[in-house]
Order: C-alpha cells, then structure tokens, then sequence
C-alpha cells in the first residue's frame, strides 16, 4: 500500500530543518492533557503527591521511578507540570502497551523533542509513515545482510585496539564512541566522513542532553526565546540536519551506487514502486547514527566498566574468542551472535543499563491494561530500566550476574520481563547489528587488549535520552 496523503507533508518540510518542522498530520490527533480537575469520578492509581515532585523527577528520573514502584508497585500515578503520568512496570502492562493494544497509544513526551533532532525517523515515527518506513528498511538489517558487515566492524575493532599500548591509560567512553562511529559511518555511508566527525559527535552529545533534559510538557514554550540553553539545542539539531542532507544529497547528485547501508536505502521501494524521498533517507540517516553510534557506545562502556573485575569472564571470553572468532576465518554471524558467555554478558548490560531506558506513552483513546483504566490523554512510563530490576524474575536485581542467563532464562521470562529493544512493531530494527557489532568487539578485545576500569566502583549513571554512564570511565590496557 502507497502512503499517498504523506506528500503533502514532505513538500511543506522541504525547506525547514526538523527542529521547526510541525507535528506531521497524518500521525493520530494529540489528545488533551488530563490535568487534575478533568479527573472527577475517575479512580486512578496512588501514587506520590509531594509539592516537590517534579524537582525529584528531575533530578534523578531513574531513582524516582524505583522509589515510585518500590512504595506504590507496579502502576503509580503522580502529575509533572500539572499532568497526569501512570506508570506501567508489570510484564503484563508492558506487553499490552508495546504489543497487543499498542494502537491505542502514540509515543510520548520526550519524543516530540527527539523528532526535532532525528526528525521523522523509524525512532520517531507515529503511524501510517512509521509503518511505511520499517517495511522499506527490513531488508538492510535482515540477518543475511548485517553478516556481510561483520568484516567491516571487525577490521575497525582490530585497527582501533592496534592504537593502545600496554599499561596506557584510556577512557572507555571516548574509545568507544569513536570506534562504532568509525563502524556506522563506514558501513552506512561506505566513505570517509572523518571531516564531519567531530562535528557530528559534539552536535549529537548536545542533542541527546537537552531532549532529555526539555522533556517535561510546557517547555517546548522556551524553544524560540533567546535562552542560550535552548538556542544550544537548536544549533546542534540543525548541525546533525545539515551534515546528514548535504552527505545524502551529494550521494544522489553524483549517481554512484555504493553496497552500503545508504546505497541500499536509496533503492529501496514498496511494492508500489515507491522509494524514500531524500529528505526522508536524510532522517533516517540520523536515527541510524544514533543506534549505531550513541547506544552501541553506552552499552559496550557499561559492560566494560561491569566486567572490570571479573577476570574469570574475561577468561572465558578469550576462550570464546579462539572458538567463535577464529583469526583465520571470516567472522560467522551466527557463531559469534551465539557466543554464550559473551551473550550473557551483554544480555545482563542490557538488562542493567539499557541504553533506551525510558519509552513514554501517550493514550489516544480509554483503555484497560492489566485491569487498570488509562484515560485517554494520560501519559503512561513503560521503563526498561525499571522492569529490568523485578525481584521476581531477576533475583539481586542490582547485581551483574551474568550466569543468570545460563540457563536459557531469557525464553522462561514472561513477555514484557525485558525488553531491552522494546518489542512489537516497534522493536528495534538494528538490535543484531547493535549485538553483532558489540560481541565482535569484546571478543577481539579479550583475545588482544582489554581494558581495567581504574575506579573499583561503576560509574555514575548519567541518564539522558539514552542511558550513559558519566564520566569517561578511566582505564589501563592490559595486553593479553
């Protein structure tokens, strides 16, 4: 099916960068706000109702989420700049709202503010133009063509590591970041965008701060005032627009056809024969950046950072590496994505630090989820970050136990249990390309150069519109 009535969108954004452009209207009306007075005769969830609450959220969202579920369980209601919010933490609740009545609700707040970054991107996306979009790019991340890009992350890892030196002294954030932005760019655009780099980097690091940090409803009010806060935000949303248009529009003005993830992209086209516009492949280029970049990073930091004194898994891993990802054979996706060790590692990172850690709701219509009544209108807070931490199905939650997984545990869990690609048709496309790419470098990591985190305590979390850990991590090499 054409998407026809898409059109009149894309020729009235032509000229504008994603941080002015408008709501699409072809997405589902945005229902009103609930504030308290339209709550008369409704029963909602308790949930907490201090004076200062909204400074708690601000603070420190992670931990106010889990004090929330510890004191008022699985569904809490409480109220941010005056609006309704009910938490959805339960398996149960999770799966209704990503799944079997996920048409009953659009994305929510703080993904208005990432459409002014990405703009309308897989990521961002509401429905039809969502829906369009995810069939057009099945095809660059089925499994057959992410393992012709294992080579290519492999190479990159090898020739990254080949830079440290015995006892130097590294910061695992930094290292990482610049490493998979070396694996995206050459896998996406097939060249070398070493020129932009910097640029992207800084823009995309700012970008990802004050989405996050401009979430709350009513600050989209301060966007065009002159508040150097949020004339930051805007320049860095209209850097990442402008170096990813000019890459896109400079590859189709010169005709050649590159096997790359653009180039496949470029091609691509619904059984009608329609094909993503320029501008569309542009926002798609960003989202791209970003899962492949940014979450990549943050997942790989924290798993380094957990691993930091586990010599046995490190050992276990450079077992793995000599079984899995032998020096004298092309990488074998599948061997390396079965790993177990190296699986199970990942798998609790994920489950303790994943990299989308907050996925907000909107409701567009009254439903029942789990028994309990959302208003149409209320915003609803599905969280991986807490879901991840229920005693019931991840005993010590707060521990990195990896051996938990040993046991096929991840097919005994519930759905809705974890979710760390979220789940639906809104799973993550790129959750192999994300584990490929991660495994890859910890195993080669293991067989040559690891790194020991100095601090004999984990980072501080650093959460933002993806899950960082803050600080750069300092670590030594360590030659194996």
């Amino acid at each position: 099916m054409a998407f026809k009535t898409r059109k009149p969108y894309l020729e009235a954004m032509v000229d504008l960068a994603p941080f002015q452009s408008p709501r699409p209207d072809e997405y589902a009306p945005m229902p009103k706000p609930l504030k308290r007075r339209d709550l008369k005769g409704l029963n909602i969830p308790d949930g907490p109702r201090s004076p200062l609450l909204t400074l708690r959220f601000q603070k420190d969202t992670p931990a106010f989420l889990i004090n929330a579920k510890a004191e008022y369980g699985d569904c809490s209601s409480f109220f941010l700049a005056g609006q309704l919010f009910i938490t959805a933490f339960s398996p149960e609740m999770v799966n209704e709202v990503t799944v079997s009545k996920q048409g009953s609700f659009i994305k929510g707040v703080g993904f208005d503010r990432m459409r002014k970054v990405l703009g309308s991107g897989l990521l961002t996306n509401e429905e039809p133009i969502h829906l369009r979009h995810r069939r057009l790019m099945q095809s660059p991340f089925h499994i057959s063509k992410i393992s012709t890009y294992a080579q290519t992350m492999l190479n990159l890892t090898r020739k990254h590591i080949s830079n440290w030196s015995d006892g130097q002294v590294v910061a695992i954030g930094p290292e990482m970041m610049s490493l998979t932005f070396d694996i995206v760019a050459d896998i996406l655009f097939g060249t070398d965008i070493s020129a932009d780099t910097k640029r992207v980097q800084d823009s995309m690091h700012i970008a990802i701060d004050r989405i996050e940090r401009t979430m709350l409803p009513g600050l989209d009010r301060l966007d065009n005032l002159p508040i150097p806060y949020f004339r930051k935000f805007e320049k860095a949303a209209n850097e990442l627009h402008d170096v990813a248009t000019r890459i896109v529009n400079e590859r189709i003005a010169s005709g050649v056809k590159r096997d790359d993830l653009m180039g496949v992209l470029l091609e691509a086209q619904t059984v009608d024969g329609e094909k993503l516009s320029a501008r569309e492949i542009s926002d798609e280029t960003l989202t791209l950046i970003l899962s492949g970049h940014e979450t990549t990073a943050n997942v790989m930091t924290w798993a380094l950072a957990y691993l930091g004194d586990r010599d046995d898994l490190w050992q276990q891993v450079a077992l793995e590496a000599d079984q899995y990802l032998p020096m004298d054979k092309a990488p074998d996706i599948r061997a390396v994505l079965g790993a177990p060790i190296t699986k199970a590692i990942f798998a609790e990172a994920l489950r303790l630090a994943p990299p989308v850690w907050v996925s907000p709701r909107r409701a567009i219509e009254d439903v029942e989820v789990d028994g309990i009544r959302i208003p149409k209108g209320a915003h609803v807070i599905i969280s991986q970050y807490a879901s991840h931490r229920n005693e019931t199905y991840f005993p010590d939650p707060n521990e990195f136990k990896p051996e938990r997984w040993h046991n096929d545990l991840d097919n005994t869990l519930p759905r809705g249990a974890y979710f760390p690609f979220l789940a639906g048709t809104r799973k993550c496309l790129g959750d192999q390309f994300a584990l490929l790419e991660a495994h890859l470098i910890l195993l080669e990591m293991a067989r040559t150069k690891r790194l020991k985190p100095i601090a004999s305590q984990l980072p501080r979390p650093e959460p933002r519109a993806t899950f960082r850990p803050k600080g750069g991590v300092a670590s030594v090499v360590i030659a194996s």
